[in-house]
């Protein structure tokens, strides 16, 4: 089946912004040739590719479409640099790289991936932030061609490197501390105390409770959806939570946090996912994030069995 490129790309543009009108604006076309770019698509393919709402969803046929796409997109960027290095001319075109990356990474040891990408590759990036156990969904879907996740297993067609692990320690403000832990950090005073979760994905406060105390038992949460507003309620007495040691460690040593149980962490391996089928440019970015996850992330020789 041939597809015309330029209904791909406003069926991307779409997906991308969400709404036809900002869509157009991105492509400098009008509203109507979007419209009907995708129409045609859609007879041509002879399926829905997008359901139009606030704001507009991707089938799953135009998720797979996005994908090809964004492929694509990739080569040309790449095929665009060889020939300018042949004609001994530059082209400063961004490439733009849709991946999906977990919370904590992306607000503590993957904004350096971001500078480096975008100084030595010229890349840009869409990224799509979720918990680690479920950025997968978005590389089956098609919606990034790239993941960082705690799945291990490969999906198909993709390559993986692992990274090594997060660790992420049990951490109080010293007054919170203070008033919910007088008789020590134990099952009992755990009970029904205030705890702080990113949302209702988040089962870390489980795993920690078994590393620390071999059960589990529930505790009071407080729904913190914000990297920033979830360490600023932990150092605000609010509740307790765990903080990846990366950023937490500081506050600890500064007094501002106590650490709840020195030496009972939890420690999540990470994975970086990418399509095989995508660019040489996608292959050295994986390189990229391995090179940064080995400065920040523990090793996994030192993960606990």
């Amino acid at each position: 089946m041939d597809f015309d490129y330029d209904a791909l790309v406003a069926l991307a543009a779409v997906v991308r912004e969400g709404r036809f009108d900002a869509a157009a604006k991105s492509l400098n076309v009008t509203q109507s040739a979007v419209s009907q770019r995708i129409k045609q698509l859609e007879e041509k393919v002879g399926s829905v590719l997008v359901i139009r709402g606030r704001p507009c969803v991707p089938t799953e046929a135009g998720l797979q479409l996005c994908r090809h796409i964004e492929q694509v997109t990739l080569l040309q960027h790449e095929l665009a640099e060889r020939m300018n290095t042949l004609a001994g001319t530059s082209d400063n075109t961004a490439a733009t790289i849709r991946i999906s990356v977990n919370n904590d990474s992306l607000a503590t040891w993957f904004p350096g991936v971001i500078k480096r990408a975008s100084d030595e590759l010229g890349v840009r990036f869409d990224i799509l932030p979720d918990d680690q156990d479920h950025t997968e969904q978005n590389l089956k879907s098609g919606e990034a061609l790239a993941v960082v996740t705690a799945i291990e297993k490969p999906v198909q067609g993709c390559r993986r490197l692992s990274l090594g692990s997060m660790e992420y320690i049990a951490v109080a403000a010293p007054e919170f501390y203070e008033d919910t832990f007088k008789a020590g950090v134990s099952i009992d005073t755990i009970r029904d105390s205030a705890c702080l979760a990113f949302d209702r994905k988040d089962t870390i406060q489980e795993q920690w409770m078994m590393i620390a105390f071999g059960e589990t038992v529930n505790v009071s949460l407080n729904m913190v959806p914000s990297y920033e507003g979830y360490l600023a309620c932990c150092l605000n007495g609010t509740a307790w939570g765990l903080v990846p040691s990366i950023a937490g460690l500081t506050h600890v040593q500064s007094g501002e946090l106590i650490e709840m149980t020195p030496g009972k962490s939890v420690t999540v391996p990470l994975h970086w996912q990418a399509s095989t089928q995508s660019s040489e440019l996608l292959r050295r970015l994986g390189d990229m994030v391995l090179e940064e996850a080995k400065v920040h992330l523990l090793p996994d020789i030192f993960r606990p069995a």
